[in-house]
């Protein structure tokens, strides 16, 4: 019968700690809680996807989203084929940016008119006074 060593147990515990408390700061400052009063949030495009895909934010964010793939992008409030009219970037390239100000409570779905397969969600909530 093989055992487990107590350095490989102490190890594996502070790894799943670390990972935790990091996905746990992640969600928090995307679920707005660094954002109580509004500020800015960053959204990367890289590898056809953006990242975070989905945020919760108090109104009076401002999402920043940068471009980080040599082609072309856009992010475009709605769902593929059926456009939402609140916002739309145009189409923006490598290291270039845009960004809206989410000022209404509501879920904004948004995606790439070009690579309709690239989707993201903003969910603005009340700004806490």
């Amino acid at each position: 019968m093989r055992y487990i060593s107590k350095s490989f147990l102490l190890s594996l515990t502070a790894v799943l700690l670390i990972g935790t408390a990091a996905v746990l700061a992640v969600h928090s400052y995307a679920a707005g809680g660094a954002l109580s009063d509004g500020g800015t949030v960053q959204v990367s495009i890289k590898l056809f996807s953006f990242n975070p895909g989905v945020l919760e934010v108090p109104a009076g964010t401002t999402v920043v989203w940068t471009n980080g793939d040599a082609i072309q992008h856009s992010v475009t409030n709605g769902v593929p084929g059926k456009p939402g009219g609140a916002f739309d970037s145009g189409f923006f390239t490598e290291g270039q940016t845009w960004s809206f100000t989410f000022t209404e409570p509501g879920e904004y779905p948004y995606f790439c008119r070009r690579h309709e397969s690239m989707k993201g969600m903003v969910k603005v909530v009340p700004k806490v006074e």
